[in-house]
C-alpha cells in the first residue's frame, strides 16, 4: 500500500519509506435501545460518525513529504491523502486527513523510524 500526500491541485507526492501501513474504517453506531427491548440492545441504522485511520511505521526518509508532515502535525493542518492499494482489485481512498500522531525514534547508530497516524477530516471517497 501506498500512501500519498497532496502537493498543489491534483499532484500527489508518496510518503517514502513506509514498511507498514494499516487501514482502519471506524463507526461509532448510536444505541436507540430502550425499557421496551428486553434488555436487547438496537442500534439505529445509516445513523453515527464514521472515519478512516491510517497508520504508517517506516525508516524515515527525510524529504519534502517528511518535513511536510511534520509541519502539518505541529500546526494541526489539514491535507488531501491517498492511500493506493494495488493488486488484482485496486481501490484508492481519497480525502482530507489530519495528523493526529506523528513520533520519530531512534538509538545510537541506528535507524531513525517513524510512526505517523492520519484521522479522516470529512468524506473519503473509494474508487
Amino acid at each position: 500500500m501506498l500512501v500519498k500526500y497532496n502537493t498543489t491541485g491534483t499532484t500527489y507526492a508518496t510518503v517514502g519509506g513506509a514498511r507498514e501501513v494499516t487501514l482502519t474504517i471506524n463507526n461509532e453506531p448510536v444505541d436507540i435501545t430502550n425499557s421496551d427491548d428486553s434488555g436487547i440492545r438496537k442500534l439505529l441504522e445509516g445513523a453515527g460518525v464514521n472515519s478512516i485511520s491510517i497508520k504508517l511505521q517506516g525508516v524515515y526518509v527525510e524529504d519534502a513529504a517528511a518535513a511536510a508532515i511534520r509541519v502539518d502535525a505541529s500546526t494541526n493542518a489539514h491535507r488531501n491523502y491517498q492511500l493506493v492499494m494495488p493488486g488484482a482489485v485496486a481501490k484508492t481512498y481519497q480525502g482530507n486527513f489530519m495528523v493526529a500522531s506523528y513520533e520519530e525514534a531512534g538509538s545510537y547508530k541506528d535507524t531513525v523510524t517513524y510512526n505517523l497516524t492520519l484521522e479522516s477530516a470529512g468524506a473519503v471517497t473509494i474508487s
